[in-house]
């Protein structure tokens, strides 16, 4: 008779980090976002939701830091100041932003509350290839990065740069780190840019072996970082054995604009992606509405948790590495593994740590 292994789940409160998407819009087109292939309603969470929510967060003791982002632009959501009023005095705060709204009034206001820290977007400071990128002037946003830094002193928010690595934008990455140490940066994270469209396969940087030309550009970009004070957080290059969800290895939970509950950002919204160049359709997958349920009964119900565990004890497929991946079928889409896990994590490129984010 074999041994019988027996799980079981003892339900706690035990989220860490909250990441609330306030809106799904965004003032911006930028070429390699998943919004280019979206076919999804646009909108903003209700004032009712996001104090609903403010007021079950006092049930999760260990909650520490609130991260203000998604897919669309927190700062132009209709209630973004709300946000910040009702968790700037009792978490962490954090707002991920394209950087675009931040003029000195509203910085002032995310000072005067003490927001923990600002992440922009800014994925290489040469003017061109930036408008190229994001049909955006660069220039702004340098200046809002230098008027946050000099708010320092007073107790202003850390800057941390977000840079998406690709063919266009690797010869600026030196640079930028250079920059960065001279604007008052001082965390920049380096993510792999992951194909929403089939043209921009070509700008992929990443493959089964490490490049060594992409390589020495991360070296560099690493000693141009330390001798400046900035600390540089590099991407994998390649796919190693080891796999890591900071989602799920921080304790934290993703509320979309609609109140529907999800694991991470990958899983937020429907849309397509290229994984080394395979097709793949991303399904949208909610563990729960906070229309219909708490945030407690879905952080603790046993579909939530059984997830957690088998992403957290890397027990579900890996399909880059499979020898049966060109003739499956079950990766094209993220709905179940072969394992029968759902949803499917196996092609997921940010447990890989080639695509990171703050």
């Amino acid at each position: 008779m074999k041994d019988v292994v027996e799980l079981v789940f003892h339900p706690t409160p035990s989220i860490e980090r909250l990441y609330l998407e306030l809106t799904n819009r965004c003032n911006l087109s930028c070429e390699m976002c998943y919004r280019q292939k979206w076919q999804e309603p646009l909108g903003d969470m209700s004032k009712e939701m996001l104090n609903s929510i403010a007021q079950e967060a006092t049930q999760f003791p260990d909650l520490k830091e609130v991260i203000l982002g998604g897919i669309g632009e927190p700062t132009i959501a209709y209630n973004f100041r709300q946000a910040i009023e009702l968790f700037s005095s009792r978490y962490e705060v954090t707002v991920t932003t394209n950087g675009t709204t931040l003029d000195t009034e509203l910085i002032d206001f995310l000072v005067s509350h003490k927001v923990a820290r600002i992440v922009l977007s800014i994925d290489t400071t040469d003017v061109d290839t930036f408008d190229t990128i994001r049909h955006q002037n660069i220039q702004g946003i340098l200046e809002s990065t230098r008027y946050i830094a000099e708010q320092r002193p007073q107790g202003g928010p850390e800057i941390v740069w977000e840079f998406v690595v690709m063919k266009n934008t690797l010869p600026f990455l030196v640079e930028t780190v250079r920059q960065a140490g001279q604007l008052g940066v001082t965390r920049i994270f380096v993510s792999h840019v992951i194909p929403m469209r089939e043209e921009m396969i070509s700008e992929t940087l990443y493959g089964p072996t490490k490049s060594t030309e992409v390589d020495k550009f991360f070296q560099a970009a690493l000693i141009a970082g330390l001798t400046r004070g900035v600390e540089v957080v590099l991407p994998k290059s390649e796919i190693t054995t080891e796999r890591y969800c900071k989602f799920i290895e921080t304790q934290s939970a993703v509320v979309r604009w609609d109140g529907h509950v999800s694991s991470c950002y990958r899983f937020l919204h429907s849309y397509p992606e290229y994984v080394f160049g395979r097709y793949k359709q991303i399904e949208a997958h909610s563990f729960g509405s906070l229309q219909e349920k708490s945030l407690l009964e879905i952080w603790t119900s046993l579909e939530f948790m059984r997830y957690r565990y088998n992403v957290h004890h890397s027990e579900y497929a890996s399909c880059p590495d499979c020898k049966w991946v060109e003739g499956c079928d079950m990766v094209l889409r993220s709905d179940m593994d072969c394992l029968g896990h759902a949803p499917s994590c196996g092609d997921c490129l940010w447990g890989r740590g080639i695509s990171v984010c703050p």
